[in-house]
C-alpha cells in the first residue's frame, strides 16, 4: 500500500513536471490551473503519508530513500505553501524533475535503519533542522538551474518563450540568496545541534567522517558564497554554479554517505 501511495506521488510529479515543462517551453498547458493545483496536493499527501508511516510508524526506519523522499516533500511543500508569497512561480520545471527523480531513487533504495534522532530534543533538532536546511537548498538548486537557463536565453539573444515565461534574472537572483539565507541559518544550526550532540556523546565536536566532511564543506561554499555576494557582489552564473556544488556536497554528506552503506556495504 505504501509503495503504491509513493508510485502515485511519482507519476503524479512526473505529469506535473511536464505540464510545466509544456506551460513554459512551449507555451501549452496540459492541465488546468485548479487541476495542477489539486493533482500536487494529492500527491503531496500521498508522499506524506507514505512518510510518516515510514518515519514514526510502529517500525520506524530511516535511511537514504527516506531522507532523498522527506527532502523532496519538504521542498515541495514549502513551494506550494509559499509560490505566491515567495513568488516562486517559474520554478515548477526543475523543482518536479528533481522530486521525480529524488522520489523514484528512493523507491529503489533499501529501507534504511532504526533512526536514533527520537532519542533526545537535541537529537530532533539536529536531524529536523538538517532537513530542512536540504529541502530550502533543494530549492535554491532549482532556481539555479533556472538563472543557467535564463542567463543561457539573455547571452545568445534568443528569441525562445522560456525567456520570456521565466521571471527575470534578477528576480531569481534575489529569490537565490534569500533561499540561500534562510537555508543556511538552518544548516548553521544542524552544525552546531550535531557538534553539541557529538561533544555530549563522544567527548569531541566532530567524528571526521564522510557525513561531518561534506556538511561542513558545503557550510563553507554556501559561508563564502553568501559573503561574497554582500560584500563582493557575486552574482549571476557564477552563483548559481557555485549554489549547484554546494547542493551536491550537501546531498553526498548524509544521503552519499548512506547510499554507499546501505548499497555498496550492506551495513545499516
Amino acid at each position: 500500500m505504501l509503495t503504491l501511495l509513493a508510485l502515485l506521488a511519482f507519476c503524479i510529479y512526473l505529469l506535473l513536471g511536464w505540464h510545466f515543462c509544456q506551460l513554459r517551453l512551449a507555451g501549452r498547458a496540459l492541465l488546468r490551473a485548479p487541476i495542477a493545483t489539486v493533482l500536487l496536493g494529492v500527491g503531496l499527501l500521498c508522499h506524506g503519508a507514505g512518510l510518516l508511516h515510514a518515519i514514526a510508524g510502529p517500525t520506524p526506519t530511516f535511511g537514504a530513500a527516506q531522507a532523498l523522499s522527506l527532502t523532496a516533500w519538504l521542498a515541495l511543500a514549502i513551494y506550494a505553501s509559499g509560490q505566491k508569497r515567495l513568488q516562486l512561480a517559474g520554478i515548477e520545471p526543475p523543482l518536479m524533475a528533481f522530486a521525480a527523480g529524488f522520489i523514484g531513487l528512493a523507491l529503489l533504495l533499501p529501507a534504511g535503519h532504526t533512526p536514533s534522532y527520537q532519542a533526545n530534543p537535541l537529537s530532533q533538532a539536529h536531524f529536523f533542522l538538517a532537513m530542512l536546511a536540504q529541502s530550502l537548498i533543494f530549492i535554491a538548486a532549482g532556481i539555479a538551474v533556472l538563472m543557467r537557463m535564463t542567463d543561457s536565453t539573455l547571452h545568445h539573444h534568443t528569441s525562445k518563450l522560456l525567456a520570456r515565461t521565466l521571471p527575470p534574472l534578477l528576480t531569481l537572483e534575489r529569490l537565490l540568496f534569500a533561499t540561500l539565507d534562510t537555508g543556511f541559518i538552518a544548516l548553521t544550526l544542524a552544525l552546531i545541534a550535531g557538534a553539541i550532540m557529538n561533544s555530549q556523546q563522544l567527548g569531541q565536536w566532530f567524528s571526521w567522517n564522510h557525513k561531518t566532511v561534506f556538511g561542513l564543506l558545503s557550510w563553507i561554499i554556501f559561508a563564502t558564497l553568501l559573503l561574497g555576494h554582500h560584500l563582493r557582489g557575486w552574482r549571476g552564473r557564477f552563483a548559481a554554479n557555485w549554489a549547484l556544488v554546494g547542493f551536491a556536497c550537501l546531498l553526498l554528506g548524509y544521503i552519499g554517505t548512506r547510499i554507499a552503506l546501505e548499497v555498496f556495504l550492506h551495513k545499516a
